[in-house]
């Protein structure tokens, strides 16, 4: 009985043993900015054998039915989603920006006059508009001794993914050419990014052309380089090569981020991070959350179809992948795991998705003005006129009321959302519209219906949500995304790593899984207000 006893006791203690081990030190998740799922099918000819992009083909735990299950694809929705485990109607992160009713202002989703910047003179930047948890906070929960850290060209993308307890978020002040952070994390930069700010690291690239990578046979043509409906608005110039202005200054720094090089910029810092932070080297596994912002920044400008955003893919495959290499000569050894999605994807430029023969357009709500006049004529006329008007705040995708009006009591509230959607619905441009009162209770009509129910929140959001039919875009800016469109919501998720069991997967699934996922990973609790469950083939169960 003793040795049975002492049998499965060395049993248990090796299952222990075991377990520990798998666990990785170190959890890398990356956001690369503005990154379709069709990219990694389209753009394969031009991977690298050591690129990262065929280490997730053919390594990695691939989920090619991955798509975004808000309605507002945008970044700060996108990036508050990924660690989360949740959603922007949890989350509180319906937008980049929101009407604040109170204030009648418009609100940034990491601003927080309370936090100042540290590192350049800006506006204060905190988590503190994140109404939820992330990875990061359950584990400094779990573990006082890990780190947590964000690393990202854009704010919002680098706060929002770390969460409320990191050690600090660093991104990029574009007029000055530092990295900053702000004093919700500490009182000044810390040494190592000090000194980059103050090297001559960033002025590498003056003066220097952004030529393409590979053989022009390497590139899938859609429309010549110089397209007319190109616009990179700078000196970089609308065909390659694209030249960055020959002195260090405000220009030079914004226009660097907007080349391939702010990817190398990004990483570089990451890697000084790694380093002087020793991550994934300590008693407890550390985190370090990624966003490569200039893909973003490039797509906008020049499509998703174009020779610039096909060369920045094939660099971004290699810059990563030496980015991994990197990772484990410092861990020597050690587990990781990498997780990779995407805040959102992108529609097509309108003007060429027009010339293909799709129903696209600019801008096609004409006069926003004139709108809300029209708007404002048809509520005064079913419900008198009132001391402000009935419209507080109307927007690309939401309509705000002043619901406490005494004209817009009771039941009246509701009949005036009714009013404007059916108003909206009416517009040849409006794909669909949802009233508060359908999502509070759920009841909301149409196969994307959920998709507004999960952007929905009830304190922030407007009282009448909308949307564009698919291939119209609000804007000038050349291409951009925020529908509920596959093309706007279709991303990868993909996971990597020594810990990870590799396979490819169809099964439709959400970015909103990293999160969890990760935490089962590390054998901890998913993020409080998961709705999401863990991904188990990701490490090899048939069950969570």
């Amino acid at each position: 009985m003793r040795s049975m006893i002492l049998t499965l006791l060395t049993i248990l203690a090796l299952s222990v043993t075991s377990a520990q081990a798998a666990r990785p030190q170190l959890v890398v998740a990356v956001s690369i900015d503005q990154f379709p799922y069709e990219y990694l099918e389209r753009m394969q000819a031009g991977f690298a054998p050591d690129g990262f992009f065929r280490r997730v083909l053919d390594q990695g735990a691939l989920y090619s039915q991955c798509h975004h299950g808000h309605a507002y694809t945008i970044t700060g929705p996108g990036h508050s989603v990924l660690l989360t485990g949740t959603f922007p109607a949890q989350t509180g992160i319906v937008e980049n920006d929101w009407f604040n009713r109170v204030t009648g202002k418009r609100v940034y989703c990491v601003s927080d006059d309370d936090s100042p910047m540290i590192g350049a003179p800006g506006n204060g930047m905190s988590p503190k508009n994140l109404m939820v948890g992330t990875l990061g906070d359950v584990m400094k929960l779990t573990w006082s001794q890990s780190r947590v850290f964000g690393v990202a060209l854009k704010d919002r993308a680098s706060i929002l993914m770390t969460g409320h307890s990191a050690d600090a978020a660093y991104w990029y002040h574009p007029n000055s050419g530092n990295w900053v952070t702000s004093k919700y994390y500490r009182e000044d930069l810390p040494p190592f990014l000090r000194v980059y700010n103050e090297s001559d690291a960033l002025e590498a690239y003056v003066g220097k052309s952004w030529e393409l990578l590979l053989p022009p046979d390497k590139y899938v043509l859609h429309y010549p380089d110089d397209a007319e409906f190109e616009n990179p608005n700078s000196s970089l110039g609308r065909a390659f090569p694209h030249p960055l202005p020959q002195q260090a200054g405000q220009s030079y720094y914004d226009q660097v981020t907007k080349t391939p090089w702010g990817n190398d910029i990004t990483l570089a810092v990451a890697k000084l991070l790694v380093m002087d932070e020793k991550l994934g080297l300590g008693p407890t596994p550390d985190l370090l959350a990624i966003n490569l912002s200039t893909n973003d920044y490039i797509g906008h400008a020049f499509g998703p179809y174009s020779l610039e955003v096909q060369d920045v893919t094939y660099r971004t495959d290699r810059q990563l992948g030496q980015f991994v290499k990197f990772l484990e000569q410092h861990l020597d050894g050690r587990p990781w795991v990498l997780a990779l999605s995407s805040d959102h994807g992108v529609a097509p430029i309108p003007e060429h998705a027009k010339q293909l023969g799709l129903p696209a357009g600019r801008d096609p709500l004409g006069d926003m003005k004139a709108l809300q006049d029209e708007l404002e004529a048809k509520l005064v006329a079913e419900f008198g006129t009132a001391d402000k008007t009935y419209v507080q705040s109307f927007d690309y995708g939401d309509i705000y009321l002043r619901r406490e009006l005494p004209q817009l009591q009771g039941d009246k509230f509701s009949a005036a959302q009714r009013l404007v959607r059916g108003w909206l619905v009416q517009h040849a441009a409006v794909g669909a519209a949802f009233t508060r009162d359908e999502l509070l209770a759920g009841s909301a009509p149409g196969g994307i219906a959920l998709q507004f129910q999960r952007t929905f929140n009830a304190e922030r959001s407007g009282d009448v949500l909308f949307a564009l039919k698919p291939y119209l875009i609000p804007g000038k800016t050349p291409a951009t995304h925020g529908s509920p469109w596959k093309y706007d919501s279709h991303v990868p998720l993909a996971f990597v790593g020594p810990v990870v069991k590799a396979g490819r997967h169809l099964r439709p699934v959400t970015p909103a899984a990293m999160g969890p996922t990760l935490a089962r990973i590390l054998q901890i609790e998913s993020p409080a207000a998961s709705a999401v469950e863990p991904l188990p083939e990701v490490f090899g169960r048939s069950n969570p």
